[in-house]
């Protein structure tokens, strides 16, 4: 295959660089359940998306890759070779010529293999397997286990979905970059995880993104593969609002890092700090009142893969258009990409771990793996503010009086905290609740203007239910966390489909979404007793029907009336 298909040709990971890097997007051979390779198809996307050139949604639990591809001896003088993979769901097994490259287990989350001894000079053979079954005790998210869509469950996604690429590191590959800002103190603690074992020397530069302040060099001693330095930051009185990461003000700190033995690897950060200060939550020390939307980060020809990174640019551009400050990436974890654009733009981003949907040992271990990876790969992106790793109570179904699934959601609430101290945990969001989340977060479709008293004794609404269903479970109570409506709204417009759903009912103009929605908002901006919301949601999805926009994404109403209904001015809770 010598002539390759273009295809996501976009740098990968933008908040982790280096310079020599080739994709390894395009056509690449393929075949179901066997190495035969009989079929083409277009990575990265997934064989059931049209894009993909397949667009088959019939289950197959196993699927092949093979392509070529061609090193120059040349490069290879002092350089190692990394093989990126975005995503693979669920299980991978790659060979490069003929021989075991690695593998890796986790549908969402990236691996990087090193092949530098596997390849030769001139052509290569590069064959991947990928597993992907129906049990449930794996991450799923929204991918149906049914071999049919139902409910709020879509079609699944097997196999490579997120980008592939090569790339030419150092001597000394330079793993992960972990940087903690810390704003009391104006500072920032600068960690590095290098693949090599063995006493090697790293220069860390920093210097603010687009306005050329230089705030700091050091070199740093890595021993056993591991070294840390702590940056304070010069002028940080003075120039603290220009170095501070908002919203309002997306400042990103560059940072560049030179290790000995040839690797040069460019990330960034954002100065932030997101707490919880006497029943509210803070940015930066100051109020900050959340207006999200749902954002399940699907398209009706790629699936969970973005056709490009345009159309992640164009998603946060329209979810600030409307007068949203933040998105929950509803059980996804999101291209890199998208985080990236959110840190440029200045977007809030709730990350949120996708669903396995059965409590066995298995299930605990797979869901705790991938919950770890994903802070690892962005735990320095300034968007993020809030981690979810359970929603509710999916794959914790008895969590209401069961010990040990509390428990569970204990341990992943204390595990993000232990790798993470620098967000919020919503440790099941929705309703059955454990007491030690940083906030109280409650789902209520069944919100309109003549049912908003609910809420009018709020220390008693939050010890009972909602819908019906318990906020905190059985043994565990709200203690002062701040509130947000984390799900509401979902309303779809009428149309001839009966598959097609919204929340309670379809409306059938631009007006009546208004004066359905309108009064809501107003009692969640104005009432004081919300530190934020989340309306639902983005998009349509196949045939849940209830999105601002179609899948398309076009508005269905204009979006000057959703701006005024969602971005009006930030009311301060308890005021």
């Amino acid at each position: 295959m010598s002539k390759m298909i273009s295809a996501r040709g976009e740098y990968p990971r933008p908040d982790f660089i280096r310079e020599q890097w080739e994709s390894l997007n395009g056509e690449w051979e393929f075949s179901f359940d066997r190495p035969v390779f009989d079929r083409k198809i277009l990575v990265p996307f997934c064989y059931q998306s049209k894009k993909s050139g397949i667009g088959e949604t019939e289950d197959h639990d196993t699927v092949w890759y093979r392509r070529n591809f061609v090193v120059e001896g040349g490069r290879l003088q002092g350089h190692r070779l990394l093989l990126h993979f975005g995503a693979v769901d669920y299980q991978a097994q790659v060979w490069v010529n003929g021989n075991p490259a690695g593998s890796h287990w986790g549908g969402h989350v990236p691996f990087v293999l090193d092949i530098t001894e596997l390849v030769r000079n001139g052509e290569n053979e590069l064959t991947v397997q990928a597993t992907d079954g129906t049990e449930t005790q794996k991450p799923r998210g929204k991918q149906s286990w049914t071999g049919k869509r139902f409910a709020c469950w879509y079609t699944p996604t097997t196999g490579i979905w997120q980008n592939v690429w090569l790339e030419y590191a150092g001597l000394n590959p330079l793993g992960r970059i972990k940087i903690t800002p810390n704003v009391t103190h104006g500072s920032a603690r600068c960690e590095l995880f290098l693949e090599t074992r063995q006493p090697v020397s790293a220069v860390v530069r920093m210097e603010l993104m687009e306005k050329g302040l230089a705030l700091g060099e050091q070199t740093i001693r890595c021993v056993n593969g591991y070294g840390q330095a702590v940056f304070a930051i010069p002028d940080w009185d003075i120039l603290r609002h220009e170095i501070l990461w908002s919203p309002e003000s997306p400042n990103l700190i560059s940072v560049v890092t030179e290790i000995e033995g040839g690797d040069r690897v460019f990330a960034y950060f954002g100065m932030r700090e997101i707490q919880v200060r006497n029943g509210e939550i803070t940015l930066n020390g100051e109020t900050l009142f959340q207006r999200l939307v749902l954002d399940q980060g699907y398209w009706k020809e790629t699936l969970l893969t973005p056709p490009d990174g345009e159309a992640l640019r164009r998603d946060l551009w329209l979810t600030k258009a409307m007068g949203f400050n933040g998105a929950r990436k509803h059980q996804k974890i999101e291209d890199p990409r998208y985080y990236y654009w959110a840190d440029r733009l200045g977007l809030l981003v709730w990350g949120e771990l996708p669903s396995a949907y059965a409590f066995t040992d298995e299930a605990i271990e797979n869901s705790s793996r991938e919950l770890m990876e994903f802070v690892r790969r962005d735990y320095n992106h300034p968007c993020i503010i809030t981690w979810v790793p359970v929603n509710e109570s999916w794959g914790v179904r008895n969590v209401l009086f069961d010990s040990q699934q509390q428990d569970y959601c204990r341990m992943l609430f204390y595990l993000l905290k232990s790798m993470d101290a620098t967000r919020l945990v919503s440790a099941n969001d929705g309703w059955e609740q454990i007491s030690q989340g940083d906030v109280c977060a409650v789902h209520d479709y069944a919100l309109f203007a003549n049912t908003l008293s609910k809420y009018d004794k709020m220390e008693e609404t939050l010890a009972g239910s909602v819908q019906g269903r318990q906020l905190y479970a059985g043994g565990n109570c709200w203690q002062g966390q701040p509130v947000l409506m984390s799900e509401y709204g979902g309303i779809a417009f009428a149309d001839d489909s009966d598959e097609n759903w919204g929340y309670f009912g379809k409306v059938k103009t631009e007006e009546e979404f208004m004066e359905r929605l309108a009064p809501v908002n107003e009692f969640l901006l104005r009432s004081g007793k919300f530190a934020g919301f989340c309306y639902t949601q983005l998009t349509d999805v196949m045939q849940e029907t209830n999105g601002l926009l179609t899948e398309n994404r076009e508005p269905k109403v204009e979006l000057e009336k959703l701006r005024s209904t969602f971005g009006m001015p930030q009311y301060q809770p308890h005021a």
